[in-house]
């Protein structure tokens, strides 16, 4: 099991299994699947953060799929055998979205759920009106809002050299069990850690530091932002301020932190995302492609 594959191994197991996950090829990416034995609704893609790949999201494409919904998770470049031959620490924002970009069109305007970064990239599709509708999961903000508050940035230093010189970003241990894994249980943290992979210090320090546009003006879709009470990184008031610039609805949830993804609870959440998608097109039907 590569990377960070068996973090959502590790989580699927809270949940009743009840679909087949696989993996598909969109191009020269590679893209976790979970397919309903009937659809009913259209396609829901997942777009995980940083340090992250597509199988934090192995929970969530089995509950959407046990539900109807044909869901996929893209593998960004640089892991999990999507462009294995990229040079990741210079990989920007970009970058990665084009790839997301990539696995929306070939799903045909699908509902698009991002967290942290991949929430980022989700605002990003919605810009490009790929997507028919965008939910952002303690997401990193747009240019014009920072994330950096003086105990994020005091925490990130170590990362800066390598940000700086675009190599790739090791997690750190130490700031990721303070600022990211405060509500997974301590029995589950190591695991965890052991699974992260290095990401691109390039899209880091856009992320932190430069910031990437996004234009509000061009966004129509539905948009719903979920904070996270106890979320250490992107804070609930962040959340807040960018529901605002979108004019998106905000749901925040008690008792969890930024790894809302794998944290205990997340199928509540996961509920409200299908909920929250079915109140606007509540009768549509599930084609799909792949």
């Amino acid at each position: 099991m590569n990377s960070a594959a068996a973090i959502g191994a590790l989580h699927i197991q809270r949940a009743q299994t009840t679909a087949m996950i696989d993996t598909i090829r969109v191009g020269d990416l590679t893209v976790l699947r979970g397919m309903p034995a009937r659809a009913a609704r259209g396609p829901v893609l997942f777009v995980h953060g940083y340090f992250a790949d597509a199988s934090i999201f192995a929970g969530w494409l089995d509950f959407f799929a046990a539900r109807g919904t044909p869901a996929y998770a893209v593998n960004l470049r640089g892991r999990a055998g999507s462009r294995p031959d990229t040079d990741l620490g210079g990989v920007s924002i970009e970058e990665f979205a084009s790839d997301a970009e990539r696995v929306a069109r070939h799903l045909g305007a699908p509902v698009i759920v991002g967290h942290s970064m991949g929430g980022l990239i989700a605002q990003l599709l919605a810009e490009r009106d790929v997507v028919r509708e965008a939910v952002l999961i303690s997401p990193a903000p747009p240019r014009g809002i920072s994330v950096l508050s003086p105990a994020v940035t005091f925490r990130q230093l170590e990362y800066l050299p390598a940000m700086l010189m675009g190599r790739c970003v090791r997690p750190s241990r130490r700031v990721m069990k303070a600022l990211v894994l405060n509500r997974l249980p301590a029995s589950e943290q190591d695991a965890a850690l052991d699974r992260l992979i290095p990401d691109s210090g390039r899209a880091g320090l856009e992320m932190a530091l430069r910031g990437v546009p996004v234009d509000a003006r061009r966004i129509h879709c539905p948009m719903l932002v979920i904070a996270a009470g106890d979320d250490r990184f992107i804070p609930a008031r962040i959340a807040r301020r960018i529901a605002a610039r979108y004019g998106a609805q905000l749901d925040l949830v008690e008792q969890h932190g930024h790894m809302l993804p794998i944290e205990p609870g997340w199928e509540a959440v996961a509920a409200t995302v299908i909920r929250w998608i079915d109140a606007h097109e509540p009768h549509r039907p599930g084609a799909h492609r792949g």
